[in-house]
């Protein structure tokens, strides 16, 4: 009876679980929410993959931009005052 007594006051003399304690509360909701949105990132690439292989021309990455051959004008000479 003792030792249940000990154990029982031991327990009761602590400090909270951490789930209780308002920073347990936060980072337990803070890995839920990264857990959501891990969930959802895998979902759209999911989809990009899959819309790639629906569509042919999504498979090949895009042609680099056309180099333009633009030659610079010559600046005007400065004016003195």
């Amino acid at each position: 009876m003792k030792a249940l007594c000990l154990v029982l006051l031991l327990g009761l003399s602590m400090s909270g679980c951490s789930r209780f304690t308002k920073s347990g509360r936060m980072d337990r909701a803070y890995y839920k929410q990264l857990k959501q949105v891990k969930a959802a990132r895998e979902k759209q690439r999911k989809k990009t993959i899959q819309k790639r292989a629906e569509m042919p021309s999504l498979r090949n990455p895009p042609p680099p931009p056309l180099e333009q051959n633009v030659q610079p004008q010559p600046s005007p000479p400065p004016e003195n005052q």
